[in-house]
């Protein structure tokens, strides 16, 4: 079982899949708001929701990596769009191995963020909401450079956050263009393996980390590492390879709140940027 996180609106949506993927919303208290939904693909095909996000209207944008496709469902669970995602080779508007997507609203329409895995220079692209291209960051700058093993990407109003976990690394992009990276050193074992990110309104950035040092970290907004809110295991309190982390932005450190999906998405703990855990959701979608 793999999953992935969604925050809108104080709601966090849960979503997990192994043939079937299955999407719920919850209260960042635990308590879930509905039953949520599930689906597979034709012909009841095995599905791989490798990212998602929900966007203005409420409906939910999946990267379906399985069926190599974005699909647009209701909260209630009925698709209403769809596009194939092409893979013609590593060129603009054409997407390999989807691993994330983000979709925000810019001047009345929809402009999605559409991240592929794998070594390749169009890794992450800028689409309208019917696929089409628009741009492609450039990594480090550099139009022939690729981005390698991109995990997830993330966005604040000016601002694009691609974790690459191969790499062990973070990109950071203002308004399209590169600006800066940063590694985050783990000891006698560096660098970390950075595979997801929430940004703060106050510039700083919440860090997921996978393999043997998997944590979850706070960095300030030039990305040295400010505290560690979790250290690696699988007791409460701990992270073990999270797939995902959001955050919902509160008055201080003990209002702001983090949730993280980890332990093969078996678990999704909330956190506050102090370090102290809140607990767990009782039940996850699919169960």
């Amino acid at each position: 079982m793999l999953g992935s996180l969604s925050l809108q609106h104080g709601v966090l949506y849960v979503g997990r899949h192994e043939a079937s993927a299955h999407v719920r919303p919850y209260d960042l208290d635990g308590v879930p708001l509905s039953a949520g939904f599930s689906f597979r693909g034709p012909a009841r095909a095995a599905v791989e929701l490798a990212g998602f996000t929900v966007d203005p209207d409420h409906q939910v944008w999946i990267a379906d990596a399985a069926q190599a496709s974005i699909r647009r469902f209701t909260l209630f669970g009925r698709e209403v769009g769809r596009w194939e995602a092409t893979s013609n080779g590593d060129a603009p508007g054409s997407f390999g191995r989807l691993v994330d997507l983000d979709v925000v609203e810019r001047g009345g329409r929809l402009e999605c963020l559409i991240a592929s895995g794998g070594w390749r220079r169009h890794a992450v692209q800028l689409v309208d909401g019917e696929g089409r291209a628009l741009a492609s960051l450039r990594s480090e700058g550099d139009p022939q450079a690729n981005f390698h093993g991109v995990s997830r990407v993330a966005r604040d109003e000016s601002r694009i956050y691609v974790c690459e976990a191969h790499a062990g690394r973070v990109q950071v992009f203002r308004d399209g263009g590169f600006e800066f990276l940063f590694k985050l050193a783990g000891g006698e074992r560096s660098p970390l393996e950075p595979v997801a990110v929430a940004p703060l309104d106050d510039g700083r950035l919440l860090v997921a980390c996978g393999g043997e040092q998997s944590g979850l970290l706070l960095v300030d907004r030039a990305g040295r590492v400010e505290r560690w809110l979790a250290t690696a295991g699988d007791g409460t309190g701990e992270v073990l390879d999270p797939t995902d982390v959001v955050a919902e932005r509160g008055r201080d450190e003990s209002s702001t709140r983090v949730a993280v999906i980890d332990c093969s998405a078996e678990r999704v703990q909330v956190f506050t940027l102090t370090g102290r855990c809140q607990g767990a959701l009782a039940a996850l979608p699919g169960e």
